[in-house]
């Protein structure tokens, strides 16, 4: 093996410590929002034929498995509780102190289509799996809501685009951490596997996973001769 090869192996050894704790570092922080984002869905899934609904226009809402009627988050925008009552009336125990909680807002619109209110919240909160909000926020938006029910309806299109991105962005980077370190495990430890020669063809014969630990080198090889541009000693 020359010593380009080794120089090769070398620095991919290297890089795989920098890509493995990157993926199993920052990274594992940020997987944690997979199964969050999965168990936020299936509970938004859970509200489908809950409450009574109003009927109305159609608000045409996607990302809900029903439809949302304009007359059922107009109920809910009018109220009568206001939202620092609907805290203080419906607290949520774990939750941040003061904040406003899916949880209270659906308690105190108990009786209307909850898909309504879980879509009301999601216009208030930017970003997906988000089950809190600034009171604050809350009730200036959802005063804005009762004059416009278009706006809610950008303001729901809008935090859901934010929110998906986000969430696409965070998942392309931890794919990429993921990739690195894997690339760098074989070229450091498994150098002239090919694998991936003629992928994916290659990874399912002779020369793929089966001839994998014929590969495996534990201590980086010694060149067979002196390095590129070297003169030997005399």
């Amino acid at each position: 093996m020359d010593a380009a090869a080794i120089q090769d192996i070398e620095t991919a050894r290297t890089a795989f410590v920098l890509c493995f704790f990157g993926a199993v570092g920052s990274a594992a922080v940020g997987r944690e929002v997979i199964p969050v984002t999965f168990r936020e869905y299936k509970k938004t899934l859970a509200l489908r034929g809950k409450g009574t609904s109003l009927g109305g226009p159609e608000m045409d809402l996607f990302g809900y498995p029903e439809p949302v009627y304009s007359n059922d988050v107009l109920s809910i925008l009018n109220n009568n509780m206001s939202v620092f009552d609907m805290i203080e009336e419906y607290p949520v125990e774990g939750a941040l102190p003061g904040y406003l909680r899916f949880e209270s807002l659906a308690l105190a619109n108990a009786e209307r289509s909850q898909i309504a209110v879980r879509a009301v919240f999601d216009s208030i909160a930017t970003g997906i799996n988000k089950n809190q909000v600034s009171p604050y926020v809350a009730e200036r938006k959802m005063e804005q809501f009762k004059e416009d029910l278009d706006l809610m309806k950008q303001n729901s299109q809008l935090t859901k685009t934010i929110g998906v991105t986000a969430l696409v962005l965070l998942l392309s980077i931890i794919g990429s951490a993921d990739f690195f370190a894997v690339y760098h495990l074989l070229h450091g430890w498994f150098p002239g596997w090919q694998g991936f020669a003629e992928f994916p063809t290659s990874l399912l014969d002779e020369r793929g996973i089966t001839s994998l630990p014929s590969f495996f080198t534990l201590d980086v090889p010694m060149a067979d001769g002196p390095p590129s541009g070297s003169f030997p000693m005399m």
